[in-house]
């Protein structure tokens, strides 16, 4: 627990708990219903208000039971929002009558506390988060269809980077990657179902420089310029960056494990 120093005004947290949380650059975050995905941590999440009517101090912990009780319900709804490829939302996965369904409305429970605030006027602020892919986790494996390869040491491809900025992009957990013929050179069936278990499918950022980018797709990623945006979520890449990729993968396994970052306008 963090505490600040008191100062003279009432709108100012006299205490605040929080995970410490590294925000990347600028993060990709898209607004929902009643809450938020930030595409490039992969967190959905939302924030609920209580209030003590006297306007004391007293009862912060009933004060806090209450919003988390309030955001549970919140974020079930929440979680059917989130966009996984051109034709479906998470919705579309947790209304189906498969055992996936049970466990994906489940995995919503993995949420948690990531800051409270406590004001002097008696007000308690609660943002709890749910990280995406655990959540996910079932669904992506399942999905996942790809064949492991190691890359041999004359292709030292680390990953891919497709800079989408500039094109009206729709965050997705599934897009796929496009050549201008419309087949599909990268997409939910293209990672393993292992690597699919241990890493999202692709992440958003707002800057190739970001250290989420370079983290996952390694000292020498191939970087592609996508042209246009097919279905709000597929990105189509030119001739010449269709060729590259395709160049770079050839035997390759960087696709296959899943290192991908595309990097949209804010």
């Amino acid at each position: 627990m963090f505490v600040r120093p008191l100062l003279p005004l009432l709108a100012v947290p006299l205490l605040l708990s929080a995970t410490s949380r590294a925000w990347a650059m600028d993060p990709i975050i898209r607004e929902l219903s009643a809450g938020r995905v930030n595409w490039t941590t992969l967190e959905l999440c939302a924030e609920a208000s209580e209030a003590n009517s006297s306007g004391s101090m007293a009862g912060y912990e009933a004060l806090e039971g209450r919003a988390r009780a309030e955001l549970g319900p919140r974020m079930l709804n929440l979680a059917r929002e989130v966009r996984i490829d051109s034709g479906h939302t998470s919705g579309d996965l947790m209304s189906s009558t498969e055992a996936l369904a049970d466990k994906l409305d489940a995995n919503v429970s993995l949420w948690e506390v990531t800051e409270a605030r406590y004001y002097t006027s008696g007000r308690v602020d609660v943002e709890v988060c749910l990280p995406v892919h655990p959540w996910l986790r079932p669904a992506l494996s399942r999905m996942a269809t790809g064949v492991d390869r190691s890359s041999p040491a004359e292709l030292p491809y680390t990953g891919l980077i497709v800079d989408a900025r500039g094109l009206d992009v729709d965050p997705a957990i599934a897009p796929e990657i496009l050549d201008p013929a419309g087949a599909v050179l990268y997409g939910g069936a293209t990672m393993t179902s292992f690597s699919a278990s241990q890493r999202p499918m692709v992440v958003y950022v707002s800057d190739p420089a970001d250290p989420i980018a370079v983290r996952r797709c390694g000292e020498q990623p191939v970087i592609v310029q996508a042209v246009s945006v097919a279905d709000e979520v597929n990105l189509v890449l030119s001739p010449e960056g269709s060729a590259a990729l395709q160049k770079a993968a050839a035997g390759a396994g960087f696709l296959a494990q899943g290192t991908v970052v595309v990097v949209v306008d804010r």
